[in-house]
This record gives C-alpha cells, structure tokens and sequence, in this order.
C-alpha cells in the first residue's frame, strides 16, 4: 500500500513539474486559426479542388460537424441545390443560420442537429480527429447517404503531426513530450469546462492516426475511392509510406455507399 501511494505521489510531482514547466513557455492560451489561411481561394477549393465544386452542384449535401456553417454556405454558393449543415452544439447553429441568412441562402442551407432524410454527398471538413467515436461516427454518414453515395473527407492534422495536439501543440510535438495530465492541468487555467482528458475537452482530441483511419474505413462498408496522406510543403521530400504519420498536412478520402 505505502508503495502505490509513493509511486502516485512520484507521478504527481512529475505532472506538477510539467505543468509549472508549460506555464513557463505557454503562460496565456495559444492563438486560434482563425481561417484567414482561405480566404482568397476558399477553404473547400483549398482542401478538395474544383472538381469538388463542380461534382456537388445540382446535388443535396449534408455537411457533417459543419460548425458556424462556413464550408456549408460555399457549398451552396458553389451551386449545391440544399446543404444541410448537421452539428451537436445549437449556439455554433445559431451562428449559421444567421451567416445563410446574410448571405441570402436561408431556403436552401439549414442547420440542425439532426437529419433523416439522405443525400448525394456528405461531406465531413476537420472533424474526424475530434470524434469521440469516429468508427460510429463513419457508420452514422453511410446511413445518411443514399444509395451511390458519397462521402467526402479531409481532415488533420493527424496525432503525429508535429501540431496533432491542436490546443495543446505549444511546440512542435509538445503532445507528445508532456503527459496528458500536465497539458490538461495547464489547459485548466483558461477553460472551464472541467475536462480531464483529451477527448473530453472543447473540440476533443480521439489521437486519430493515419493508420487508424484507414484501418477504420477498410473495416467499414464504403467502397474506398481515393485516401491519400497529403505531406506537409516544408517536409515532401521526406515524406514516405514510413514517414507519413509524422509529416502529413491532411488526410483526403472519398468513400461510396453500395449501390
């Protein structure tokens, strides 16, 4: 008994060191991307093309963990006969449908937080490394296609990424240096939301890698069309099949349902 309780004491003092080492290098919360990245060019040109564009006009799309509806109201300007923007969180809804609204798209993009009826296309923009079940998750939007369907992902950065952790990405790899107690204890001293692990907090972190995703889809019923690891521009020429967790940007995938 006196050992456990010295080995969780050890354990506490290296997270409190840890913590009072974050609070050094990351004594105020870390900027956030605010997008500004796309703004010329458009978020969803940027990360799927215009083939992307063109392929989803005339089409009904459900944008999946759309967020403040941003990529679902390019959708609909890009000539998408409705977009249906799906999300759990009513204030994000509430910014949406005001953004549609401004942009006189209110008929034909909606946001709610649920959907049964299917569509052509789903697509899914920087969520599946903050699903809590992404194997569920992926099982929910082949219900939500209609036969023939698909599903258009990309997301990232993956866990290995040198910012996998997102909000915790003081430096690079910084996820993975310090425990997820210590990063948790820092995070506290900005959010109050009282998460106690990754996947708990605001946004959450499922430690998505590009070897779970791909395992998860193979073991799915979609059809694989395309996955690709798209590397990192500063480390393409390092980028292999041996290296790719740690130097991939964004992970793109198209998946059909069966006929």
């Amino acid at each position: 008994m006196r050992a456990g309780k010295s080995r969780q004491a050890r354990r506490s003092a290296w997270t409190e060191a840890q913590y009072k080492f974050l609070k050094i290098i990351a004594p105020k919360e870390p900027a956030i991307m605010d997008g500004s990245a796309f703004a010329a060019k458009g978020k969803l040109r940027t990360l799927l093309g215009d083939t992307f564009l063109k392929e989803i006009q005339g089409k009904t799309v459900i944008d999946f963990g759309c967020g403040e509806g941003a990529e679902a109201i390019e959708m609909a300007l890009a000539g998408a006969e409705r977009v249906t923007g799906l999300d759990i969180q009513e204030s994000f809804l509430e910014r949406a449908r005001t953004h549609a609204n401004e942009a006189g798209l209110a008929e034909r993009c909606i946001f709610v937080t649920a959907v049964d009826e299917p569509s052509d296309i789903v697509t899914s923009i920087d969520a599946f490394e903050h699903f809590h079940e992404p194997e569920a998750i992926l099982a929910t939007m082949y219900g939500l296609l209609k036969p023939g369907g698909r599903l258009i992902v990309s997301f990232g950065p993956t866990w290995y990424h040198p910012l996998g952790g997102h909000l915790f990405s003081v430096f690079p790899w910084a996820h993975l240096v310090f425990s997820e107690n210590a990063l948790i204890a820092w995070r506290a001293d900005f959010k109050t939301d009282g998460a106690t692990k990754f996947h708990e907090a605001a946004g959450g972190l499922n430690r998505m890698t590009i070897g779970r995703f791909e395992r998860m889809v193979r073991n799915s019923p979609f059809a694989i069309e395309s996955l690709e690891a798209v590397p990192i521009r500063k480390l393409k020429r390092l980028h292999t099949k041996w290296t790719r967790e740690w130097t991939t940007a964004i992970v793109r995938a198209r998946l059909q349902k069966s006929l």
